[in-house]
């Protein structure tokens, strides 16, 4: 991967937003990950493959990336620094640009033929490795590998890196990234150490976003709101503030609640979020429905039986998007129907 790939052209790349192998300014959250993986390294009994799990956006890309930076700088274990930050250095630029000899990156690969990134990580990825590691390190450094994430694996694809989990040469880290570590293979998992990283608190959040151009206009108030609502995750937190999802979320659930709902507004609303070029907008606006769901499952006081009406709502409506993704069917449908369900529950 080249540069211009890492930062522009990755399959899931934000506008205006550095790629987290290119990002700049301090290292947020995560101490104690930081700490652990730095007290490892330094004790010169560093395991091969570290499993980094988690919610997606929450900064599990940017510790792989700093931390092989770390290994990179301090081929000294014993006198690496007690901790892993972002240094701006050689070693970082290097990194920056997708120019460092001892870092292979694994991700969803362009295709030249239909011009469109690929919907998977596939074998042939997997297989870079056997180039990567088949020629001599120089002596006294490391090499790291980082799968990002390995949820987007085929299955011949796990296969193939399980194969190499199993051999590793010396003085080589693994980071396997993971949304949803459950869906990995138990082989691949049992291979790894897992360190799970939690969402950002609210402040830390608040501090990621800073000089962020998509919430430079943001009141105080409405940048706690987002944060609120994004849930420890700096992409959930950017790709809300580039939408209106949040508006269209609070309209939907103000009549929810009201007595006397606007159907005319639930109308416009689904119309507006349910149009093609509207997919990211609408499956963000789904999100903020589960999790209102959830609260309503979870909250304090409520009923048994009031649990149990918002649990059948919460599956009903994880049937219907389900239904809606393999037939194709009408996006509008699905919110009209969520919203009866909701407004009678």
């Amino acid at each position: 991967m080249t540069a211009a790939d890492w930062k522009v052209d990755t399959w899931d790349a934000l506008d205006g937003v550095a790629d987290p192998a290119a990002q700049s300014g301090p290292l947020i959250g995560h101490e104690d990950a930081r700490a652990m993986l730095a007290r490892n390294f330094a004790s010169g009994r560093m395991h091969h493959a570290w499993l980094l799990s988690g919610p997606r956006g929450i900064g599990k890309a940017s510790l792989a990336f700093r931390a092989a930076e770390h290994f990179f700088r301090n081929p000294d274990q014993d006198e690496a620094p007690a901790a892993i930050s972002l240094v701006d250095d050689s070693v970082h630029s290097l990194v920056a640009k997708g120019g460092h000899p001892n870092l292979l990156v694994l991700r969803r690969p362009w295709d030249e033929k239909s011009k469109k990134f690929r919907t998977a990580i596939g074998v042939d990825e997997v297989r870079r490795t056997l180039g990567f590691f088949g020629t001599a390190a120089e002596r006294g450094t490391w090499r790291v590998c980082i799968v990002d994430p390995a949820d987007d694996l085929t299955n011949a694809a796990a296969n193939a890196l399980l194969k190499v989990l199993e051999e590793p040469p010396p003085r080589t880290v693994f980071f396997i990234i993971a949304h949803t570590p459950r869906g990995l293979l138990a082989t691949i998992r049992s291979r790894c150490r897992t360190l799970s990283l939690k969402p950002l608190g609210e402040d830390e959040l608040l501090q990621a976003l800073d000089n962020q151009p998509a919430v430079a206009g943001m009141t105080d108030d409405e940048r706690r709101r987002l944060a609120a609502l994004a849930r420890g995750s700096v992409r959930r937190a950017l790709l809300l503030a580039g939408s209106a999802s949040i508006a269209s979320f609070e309209t939907f659930v103000h009549n929810v609640e009201a007595p006397a709902p606007d159907w005319t507004a639930i109308h416009k609303l689904a119309s507006a979020i349910s149009i093609p070029s509207k997919a990211g907008e609408f499956d963000l606006f789904i999100e903020l429905v589960y999790d209102y769901l959830s609260e309503r499952i979870s909250g304090n006081g409520a009923s048994l039986a009031s649990r149990y009406r918002w649990t059948g709502i919460w599956e009903d409506l994880q049937k219907s998007v389900s239904r809606m993704e393999g037939w194709n069917m009408d996006r509008k449908q699905v919110i009209l129907g969520l919203f009866d369900r909701m407004q009678a529950a």
